[in-house]
């Protein structure tokens, strides 16, 4: 669904604010657009295993879509995270693999065993992971469809950069088919506390830069945002200056005073992290007498 959030507009003084929200999914993130797809590639593909490195969301996501598809399916997990998602992917049937290591090795790990066992690797930055833009260029179709025309602004939280960087593709696409006469700048939001595509456009570095791992700090509240290597970044990064855009550090406490301002404003339960994104609109358009719609994707649902 999109809507107007009309009481968001009030509170905070700004116009045009829309949500898109995908906490609507069947497992509540918008990672259900491109794990399905994975899914039904792998079985045409004729594996009988579909892999992800994951911290919680899209293992979820790739686990339930096996299990209705009749595929088995492999989630490795960090061995530090304990979150409600495990049982998740337990319940689906998908076997867990727990590792003391971070995020971004657990891919580089997964990647490795997949060619070793022979399975389909739909992690973030595979050798199938074009299919992830094709999942979230419909983010853009929908919205135009649902608007009727192209918002002025789209503000999207980044991670890996993977959904901001298939929304933008969505929007060329649409622009040089000509089906729109404008393609939005992009507002990607993501936390204060590490994130390379934040760290390169505010330095001003057309090239990703990799952090080091030392120097970031991650908590339960920017879980879905921080790293030290975003597999996607460049694409992402490249999509930002493409459009015009910007992209914002949200500390954990601003995102969890929006994703409290969602709830008690317009009814909706969403993780903290994806509340970075209107958190970030409001940091660049709050005193600005801007023209257009603006666009926040609420990427996943909370408790």
């Amino acid at each position: 669904p999109l809507f107007r959030a009309v009481n968001i507009e009030k509170a905070l003084s700004l116009k045009n604010i829309f949500f898109k929200y995908e906490g609507s999914s069947l497992t509540g993130t918008q990672k259900d657009r491109i794990s399905r797809l994975h899914v039904k590639r792998a079985i045409q593909m004729g594996y009988d295993t579909i892999s992800v490195a994951t911290c919680g969301n899209y293992g979820a996501s790739v686990a339930y879509f096996a299990s209705q598809m009749g595929i088995r399916a492999v989630v490795a997990t960090p061995s530090f995270y304990t979150g409600a998602r495990n049982d998740e992917i337990y319940d689906s049937g998908a076997t867990l693999i727990k590792k003391d290591m971070k995020y971004e090795d657990l891919v580089e790990y997964i990647k490795d065993k997949s060619v070793e066992e022979n399975w389909y690797d739909c992690s973030p930055g595979s050798i199938n992971s074009w299919v992830d833009s094709i999942g979230y260029e419909s983010i853009a179709y929908e919205i135009v469809n649902q608007m009727g025309h192209s918002p002025a602004y789209v503000a999207c939280p980044l991670g890996n950069g993977t959904t901001i960087a298939g929304i933008y593709s969505g929007f060329k696409k649409m622009y040089r088919s000509g089906k729109i006469n404008s393609i939005p700048r992009l507002i990607g939001s993501s936390t204060s506390l590490g994130n390379p595509i934040v760290y390169s456009w505010k330095h001003g570095y057309r090239k990703i830069q990799e952090l080091e791992p030392a120097r970031i700090v991650e908590t339960e509240v920017n879980e879905p945002l921080v790293s030290f290597r975003a597999l996607d970044g460049q694409k992402a990064l490249n999509a930002i200056y493409e459009s015009r855009g910007v992209a914002i550090g949200i500390n954990d406490q601003e995102m969890v005073k929006f994703s409290r301002l969602i709830a008690n404003m317009q009814s909706l339960q969403v993780l903290p992290a994806s509340a970075s994104a209107l958190s970030a609109t409001y940091r660049l358009l709050r005193n600005k007498n801007y023209n257009g719609d603006v666009a926040v994707i609420l990427t996943g649902r909370g408790n």
